[in-house]
């Protein structure tokens, strides 16, 4: 739980926004290689990685059949025929590649043990960055990764992160990690320790959502249309379906929720949502945003009874909310 007069998340959201913050947020990351590495990718994931280049890395969701989002994930393309998945969801992403492989001449392993990550985000982390490693970032385009040093570390930096700022994630050899971390404290930024601003807050303000925010929406009722390219793929698990719910439109809309009180610890993941006493979906999680100073949340709501300005009520004590997109800053 997050509170509007906690001193320390308030300090680490506001570094974030304003200066420079930094902490170790290790995903999931399952590396992918061979031959037909790209052509499975591209089956299995619904953007179209196989025009991804060297050296960038690609936002996508994957579905099952019935079209339904299973997971989202960055893919990072290390060279023609070798990548890494980041996701939070290792275990079944290995057990889903297995299950959908077949003769594919693809080597895959769960490698999360082996690798730490770090993220430095902020306005000011460009300064952090280049304190830190031998090559200048400033450069470096959105998605963008490449291969460095953080003194005598070897370590792979990447142009993104989790928090709608300008921001870096360094990926290092666990055995390394604890020398990665002191490097980070030289620099002066700061280092961020509640796990719920870098996780919650500073994204949901963002509009930036977690797989359990659209699990089993399509793409396109999570406000992820533009990541779907049917006239770019050949067939793509889900695909068929995904196509009929484009021609059907949505049934659920991705929407953020706003409550009119301070306090929301009663509200939990999967309250529902309603609309004069009638459920019309359910929240998905709700936070403290410290930027913008109010509660925020999203929320999966019938599309055609509630469209933004809706008054609903929310949980086990009815309180009240309205419904606005799914974006604060």
């Amino acid at each position: 739980m997050l509170f509007k007069d906690d001193e320390v998340a308030r300090a680490d959201a506001m570094a974030v926004r304003n200066a420079c913050g930094w902490y170790r947020w290790t995903h999931g990351t399952i590396d992918v290689r061979g031959a037909d590495a790209t052509e499975l990718l591209d089956h299995l994931l619904v953007n179209t990685v196989a025009t991804c280049k060297v050296g960038r890395e690609r936002y996508t969701t994957m579905l099952d059949e019935t079209g339904g989002i299973i997971d989202d994930l960055m893919a990072m393309r290390l060279s023609n025929d070798h990548w890494w998945l980041s996701t939070l969801y290792g275990p079944q992403m290995m057990r889903w590649i297995a299950a959908h492989k077949g003769d594919a001449d693809v080597i895959f392993e769960d490698i999360t043990l082996d690798i730490d990550m770090y993220s430095v985000q902020g306005p000011r982390s460009v300064e952090a960055m280049d304190q830190l490693v031998a090559d200048p970032v400033d450069g470096l385009k959105r998605f963008q990764i490449v291969d460095t040093r953080v003194g005598d570390v070897d370590v792979r930096v990447d142009r993104g992160g989790f928090t709608g700022e300008l921001g870096f994630e360094i990926y290092c050899r666990r055995a390394d990690s604890g020398k990665i971390a002191d490097a980070l404290r030289a620099t002066g930024a700061h280092e961020v320790y509640t796990l719920e601003v870098y996780v919650r807050s500073l994204p949901m303000e963002k509009g930036m959502a977690l797989r359990q925010d659209y699990h089993h929406l399509t793409p396109f009722e999570a406000n992820l249309g533009w990541s779907v390219h049917f006239d770019q793929k050949g067939d793509f698990i889900g695909r068929a379906a995904l196509e009929q719910a484009e021609k059907d439109g949505p049934r659920w809309a991705f929407m953020g929720v706003e409550i009119e009180r301070e306090s929301y610890e009663d509200i939990a993941q999967n309250e529902i949502v309603r609309k004069r006493g009638i459920p019309v979906g359910k929240c998905r999680q709700m936070i403290y945003g410290y930027t913008v100073d109010k509660n925020v949340g999203f929320a999966v709501v019938d599309a055609k009874k509630c469209p933004i300005g809706t008054k609903v009520t929310i949980g086990p004590n009815d309180s009240p909310a309205t419904i606005v997109e799914p974006k604060w800053c």
